[in-house]
C-alpha cells in the first residue's frame, strides 16, 4: 500500500555515514583465456575463476517451461542451450525460478534498457567493477600483435529467442546490410572508423568473426566492452531479411511500407527492427517483450533460449518477468520506490531523498544498497563555449568567465544541501582511483572566492550593472544564463537554485529552467542552449567516454557542434580551433598505440588542458548510487559500480536476481 511522504518526514529523517572510496577500476583489454570462464560478479578480477567449470551433467529449467516441454511446445532444455554455455555463479546463492520483478519508468521509451541495463548484449564485457574484460557472446578472443585484427569465437549452439541459430552470420548481417547500408547507416560509427577506414568484418567460420582495422587500433577492445558494443549484437539477420530491400520481394516490400503508412522501407525496417515495437522481433536478452509501447506496465517475458545457466545447470534467468509501471515524473517514481512498491532499482533513484528512504525501509520491507560510482559527478556543468549567438559566444568561450564560475560556486553549501555532506569539492577529473588521475586537475580553482571572481569580471570589461546589480553584456543587455536540465537523475534543480543565488553575488543571472529530456536533446543538438548539466560518464576509464575532456560526441554539451565533427569524422557540425581541436587530436593519438604508459602521457596533455580552459564545471564529487531492494530480492551485490559503460545494472547480472520464499 502506498505511504503518504511529507516535506516534513524529509526533513525529520537522519543521515547515514559516507561510504568508502571507489574502488580502483582502470581496464586493461587482455587476451581471453582459451575456455570460458565461471563468471563471479561479486569477487574482484583477479579472483575470477579461470579453469573450465566442472561439466553440468544435467541441466534444469523453470516449471513453466517444463511444461510447455510436456505439452510439446518447447524443445527440452539441453536443446535450447548453447553447447559452449555460459555458467553464472550467484552472488549469493543458487536461486528458486519464478516472480515478477516489478521496476518504475517515467516514459514509455524506457522499455529500451532491457537490451542494455538488463542484457549487456556485448560480444565482452567489464567485470562487475570495469576492472577486466571478460567473455560473454563470445567465449575467447585473440589481438594480432600489431593491434589491427581482434578474432572472435562465438558460442556454439547459442540460439535466438525464436530458437533459430544465433552465429556469424547475424554479425555478417550487421555488418554488410546495416552497418554499410547507406539507407540504414548514413555516417558510419565513428569509433568503427580508423586511419580513414571503416572496420572490415569476416566471417572465418559459422562460430568466428575477425574485426579488421586499417591501423593499430588502441581502445577497440576498451570500446567494445562498453556502452558501444551492445547494440550491433542483436542484428537478428533470419527475421529482418524479411524488411530488408536487398533480400525481401520488392512488391511484398512496397505493401508492407504503404500499409503502415511508411514512405521508404528504412523506416519500416527501423521499426520492424524496434523489439519495444515488435513483439515478434526476436532478441538475445533474458526477458522477452510482452507488449507494445506505449503499453502500461510494460512486461517483459523469461526468455526459454537464454543462453546460460548457474553453476547446478539450472537456466537462467530465474524471474519470470519483469514489469515497468510508467509514472509521469521521477518524483512519483521516487514516491512508489519509498512506498514500497519496486522491487529493486537504482535508476531515477534520488539521492536527496535518501533519508525517506531511511525513514521508511521497514514499512516498505527494502533494503538500501550503496554502490559506488564509476563516475566522478553526478553533475556537470557545461557552459556552451561555442554558442551560436555571438556576444554569448565571447562571453561564454571565454576561459577567465569559466574560471569566475567556478571560483563562484560555494561547494561546502552544495554538499550539506544537496548531497547531505556524502561527496566532496572536485572538478569534472578521473576518478581518484583511475591510473589517469592527476590531483592538480581534480582540485583547480575549488575553493569559493566571489571577491576574486567578481575581479576577473571586472577586468572582464563586465564591470557595468543594471538597478538589480547584474552584469550588463558589451550591447547593453543583462547578462542572464539560461541552466537547462531535464532532472532525471540527479539533483538538478535543486543545484541550479543554489547557483542561482550564489552566482548572483558575481552580477550574474541564472536562470533554472526544468525540460522535457527529448526538448534538451532538440536544443543541444542545435546549439540553443547556454548551460546543460548532466552527469559524468565512465571517469574509471575516461578513455571510454572522455565527453567531459574534450569535444567527443553531442554528449558533449559544452561544446556540441565540434562533438558532432568529431563524431562524424568532420562531416556534420564544426571543426574546432585551438586548444578543443588540440584534445581531440591527443585523443586520436591514444587510440593509435596500444602501449599503456603512452597512453596516460597523452591523456595527461588533455587534463592539462583541460585545466587551464576549464570548459566544464564540477561541482563535487558522486554520492553513493542508492539501489533500492526488496528484502526478499536475493543475488543483489553489495559491490556493484553504476556507470553506463558498465551498463549498469546489467554488470551485476539481474539474470541471476530472484525471489527467496
Amino acid at each position: 500500500m502506498s505511504q503518504k511522504i511529507t516535506r516534513r518526514d524529509f526533513l525529520k529523517a537522519s543521515v547515514m555515514a559516507a561510504t568508502a572510496a571507489l574502488i580502483q577500476a582502470c581496464a586493461k583489454a587482455t587476451p581471453a583465456p582459451t575456455k570460458p570462464a565461471v563468471v563471479e560478479p561479486t569477487k574482484p578480477a583477479a579472483a575470477v575463476a579461470t579453469a573450465t567449470p566442472k561439466p553440468v551433467t544435467e541441466y534444469k529449467e523453470a516449471p513453466q517451461l517444463a511444461e510447455l516441454v510436456k505439452a510439446g511446445k518447447l524443445p527440452p532444455v539441453k536443446d535450447r542451450l548453447p553447447e559452449d554455455v555460459l555458467v553464472v555463479k550467484p552472488v549469493e546463492e543458487v536461486g528458486q525460478y519464478g516472480g515478477t520483478w516489478h521496476r518504475v519508468g517515467i516514459s514509455a521509451g524506457e522499455a529500451w534498457i532491457l537490451e542494455a541495463r538488463l542484457s549487456y548484449s556485448n560480444l565482452v564485457r567489464w567485470n562487475m567493477v570495469g576492472s577486466e574484460i571478460i567473455p560473454h557472446l563470445a567465449k575467447a578472443w585473440e589481438i594480432s600483435p600489431d593491434g589491427k585484427s581482434f578474432t572472435f569465437k562465438l558460442r556454439k549452439g547459442m540460439k535466438w529467442s525464436d530458437g533459430q541459430p544465433y552465429n556469424a552470420d547475424d554479425w555478417m548481417f550487421w555488418y554488410n546490410d546495416i552497418f554499410l547500408n547507406k539507407d540504414l547507416s548514413p555516417t558510419l560509427s565513428p569509433w568503427l572508423v580508423v586511419g580513414g577506414e571503416p572496420v572490415k568484418l569476416e566471417k572465418v567460420d559459422d562460430y568466428t568473426i575477425r574485426w579488421n582495422f586499417a591501423k593499430t587500433y588502441g581502445l577497440f577492445m576498451t570500446y567494445m566492452a562498453s556502452a558501444y558494443g551492445y547494440g550491433m549484437a542483436n542484428a537478428c539477420a533470419h527475421y529482418m531479411k524479411q524488411f530488408h530491400a536487398k533480400y525481401a520481394d520488392a512488391a511484398k516490400l512496397d505493401a508492407m511500407v504503404k500499409e503502415r503508412k511508411f514512405t521508404h522501407w528504412r523506416e519500416l525496417f527501423v521499426d520492424r527492427d524496434n523489439y519495444t515495437l515488435n513483439v515478434d522481433r526476436p532478441v538475445i536478452f533474458p526477458w522477452i517483450p510482452a507488449v507494445v509501447r506505449p503499453a502500461n506496465p510494460q512486461i517483459f517475458d523469461r526468455n526459454p533460449y537464454y543462453w546460460k545457466v548457474d553453476t547446478a545447470g539450472n537456466q537462467l534467468p530465474y524471474l519470470d518477468k519483469v514489469s515497468f509501471d510508467i509514472v509521469e515524473n521521477i518524483e512519483l517514481a521516487n514516491m512508489k520506490m519509498i512506498a514500497g512498491e519496486v522491487d529493486m532499482q537504482l535508476r531515477h533513484v534520488l539521492f536527496k531523498n535518501f533519508p525517506l528512504f531511511q525513514q521508511n525501509k521497514e514499512k516498505g520491507n527494502y533494503r538500501i544498497i550503496q554502490w559506488k560510482r564509476g563516475y566522478i559527478t553526478d553533475s556537470v556543468i557545461a557552459p556552451n563555449v561555442m554558442h551560436k549567438d555571438p556576444e554569448m559566444n565571447q562571453i561564454l568561450g571565454d576561459k577567465k568567465f569559466r574560471w569566475a564560475l567556478s571560483m563562484g560556486i560555494n561547494r561546502d553549501e552544495i554538499i550539506q544541501s544537496v548531497f547531505l555532506g556524502m561527496a566532496e569539492p572536485n572538478q569534472v577529473s578521473p576518478l581518484s582511483t583511475s591510473a589517469f588521475y592527476w590531483q592538480e586537475q581534480a582540485k583547480n580553482l575549488i575553493k569559493y572566492d566571489p571577491d576574486g571572481a567578481n575581479k576577473i569580471l571586472d577586468e572582464m570589461g563586465l564591470s557595468k550593472k543594471d538597478a538589480d546589480g547584474y552584469r550588463l553584456k558589451p550591447s547593453g543587455k543583462r547578462l542572464t544564463i539560461t541552466y537547462e536540465h531535464a532532472g532525471v537523475f540527479g539533483s538538478w534543480q535543486d543545484i541550479g537554485e543554489l547557483l542561482s543565488r550564489q552566482w548572483k553575488k558575481l552580477g550574474i543571472e541564472l536562470i533554472v529552467k526544468l525540460e522535457a529530456r527529448e526538448l534538451m536533446y532538440q536544443r543541444k543538438e542545435a546549439n540553443d542552449h547556454d548551460m546543460g548539466v548532466w552527469t559524468g560518464s565512465a571517469e574509471f576509464n575516461p578513455l571510454i567516454d572522455p565527453r567531459w575532456f574534450l569535444p567527443f560526441s553531442l554528449e558533449s554539451i559544452f561544446a556540441t557542434p565540434a562533438g558532432l565533427w568529431y563524431d562524424t569524422v568532420g562531416k556534420q557540425g564544426t571543426e574546432p580551433t585551438g586548444d578543443l581541436r588540440k584534445v581531440q587530436q591527443l585523443y586520436d593519438q591514444i587510440k593509435d598505440t596500444v602501449d599503456a604508459e603512452q597512453q596516460k602521457k597523452l591523456f595527461r596533455q588533455i587534463l592539462e588542458l583541460d585545466k587551464e580552459n576549464l570548459w566544464c564545471i564540477g561541482v563535487c564529487t558522486a554520492p553513493p548510487e542508492l539501489v533500492i531492494t526488496k528484502n526478499n530480492f536475493r543475488n543483489v551485490t553489495d559491490k556493484g559500480v553504476s556507470d553506463w559503460h558498465l551498463l549498469t545494472p546489467a554488470a551485476t547480472m539481474p539474470e541471476q536476481y530472484f525471489f527467496k520464499k
